[in-house]
Parts: C-alpha cells; sequence; structure tokens
C-alpha cells in the first residue's frame, strides 16, 4: 500500500474515533495516534526496505483493564504494503506493579495466511523498568515456535524521555531462524536494542532513537538488520 493510501486510512480512522467518542459510554475511553517514521523496525529488523512508514493506532478501553486495539503500518516487503496487528488484552496493577496480559494477531491483508501469526503476550512493570514475554506457536511466515523475551528501562529527566531496552529473539531451530533471514545461519537466536529520548509539546511526540540488532551483515540482505537512527514523529488524539 502505498504511503497516501495508508494516510486515506488513518484520516478516515481517526473520523471515526470523532463519531465514536460522542456517543461512548463513561467505562469506554477511545484513543488513537498518528505517526511518521523515517523507517519501522521491528525486533532490530526493519520492515520498510530502509525507508519511512506512516503508522496509526485506535485503541477501546474499558475502566476495568481490558483493551482492544488495532495497529497498522505500510510496510515494503508485501503487495499490498500494510501490516495490520489487533490485540485484545487487560492491564492494570498490583500494589507498584503494573501488569500486562493479551493476546496479538500480526496481519498482512495481503498475505495473512503466509506470513501473519498469533502472539501470546505478558509483562510487568515498575519504577520505570519493564519486563515482558512473548510466545508464538507458528512465528512469521510458518517459522514454527518463536518466544521474546525482553527488557526496557524508562525515566524522564528535565521533560526528556530517557529509555533503553534489549530483546532475544529465539526461534525453534537454526533452520527457522535461517528461513525467516533467508539466509543460512548457525545460531537459533540473535538480539535487538534500542535506545532513545523523547520529547512532548503541542500534543505532538518527537522521539530520536538508535536501533538494531547483533545479526551479521551477511546474514541480512539489503542492510536492514544494521544500527541506524530513527526518527518519528506522533500525534495522539
Amino acid at each position: 500500500m502505498k504511503l497516501s493510501h495508508l494516510a486515506s486510512a488513518l484520516l478516515a480512522s481517526s473520523m471515526l474515533f470523532t463519531a465514536v467518542s460522542a456517543n461512548a459510554a463513561d467505562p469506554i475511553t477511545i484513543t488513537g495516534s498518528t505517526a511518521l517514521t523515517t523507517d519501522y523496525l521491528f525486533r532490530g529488523i526493519s520492515q520498510t526496505g530502509n525507508n519511512a512508514a506512516i503508522q496509526g493506532s485506535l485503541a477501546f478501553t474499558h475502566e476495568s483493564g481490558a483493551y482492544f486495539s488495532l495497529w497498522g503500518s505500510s510496510i515494503g516487503f508485501t503487495e499490498g504494503g500494510l501490516e495490520l496487528d489487533a490485540l485484545l488484552g487487560y492491564s492494570g496493577k498490583a500494589g507498584e506493579v503494573g501488569y500486562d496480559v493479551g493476546v496479538m494477531h500480526y496481519g498482512y491483508p495481503s498475505a495473512d495466511g503466509a506470513l501473519g501469526y498469533d502472539e501470546i503476550y505478558a509483562s510487568v512493570s515498575t519504577m520505570g523498568l519493564k519486563v515482558g514475554l512473548n510466545y508464538s506457536p507458528d512465528y512469521f511466515a510458518a517459522t514454527d515456535k518463536f518466544v521474546y523475551l525482553y527488557a526496557g528501562y524508562s525515566k524522564e529527566v528535565s521533560g526528556v524521555t530517557l529509555s533503553g531496552s534489549v530483546g532475544v529473539n529465539k526461534f525453534d531451530s537454526a533452520a527457522m531462524l535461517s528461513s525467516f533471514l533467508v539466509a543460512p545461519v548457525t545460531d537459533d537466536s540473535y538480539m535487538d536494542y534500542k535506545l532513545a529520548a523523547s520529547k512532548s509539546f503541542s500534543g505532538l511526540t518527537l522521539e530520536g532513537a538508535y536501533i538494531g540488532s547483533d545479526i551479521d551483515e551477511k546474514d541480512c540482505a539489503g542492510g536492514l538488520c544494521e544500527g541506524r537512527f530513527v526518527v518519528t514523529l506522533t500525534k495522539g488524539f
């Protein structure tokens, strides 16, 4: 999908948000966002061929903590050029510890049967620290069982939010990681990382981040896995 087509879809979503929020019951909170980013990296790998992306989200949250959300982005590896993800989850707090559990479907409308997959996720957070675990019984492009373990930390300093995270991507075997990368490798896992600083102003959030992975350059065509600086501008509504 071209950027202009996705932009039209996001505009339609924002109009739907306005209409629904005017009639929504008090227990339901509706939020959304649109974003422009210089590159869309997921778990350390560019999804846009090292190019820019437009993204959007829409979330419905019940006062109980249950929520449903949709998230979409332009991508560069399918004919339709669109990723559309759906989440159903529950979040809350136990004392000073926050928790979030749910299930998520990663969808690719033009090739969902071949590429799409589901994940179960859970995380806990406290005092700026977050640790989470995601599990898929059959990961992207039917690459069998997959586990993602990650940890991150964020802290606000003088109005700027500083954050960092690292994740371990564990495949069921080296053969499955080789299939995922479309390159022969001897390992069954890789690591990704992100260091970021963000600032909110006038309803916008500007983030600068350095994102990448430890995948060897020869095992990832087109430099898709190399570390790079990414700028993202987000507007919430």
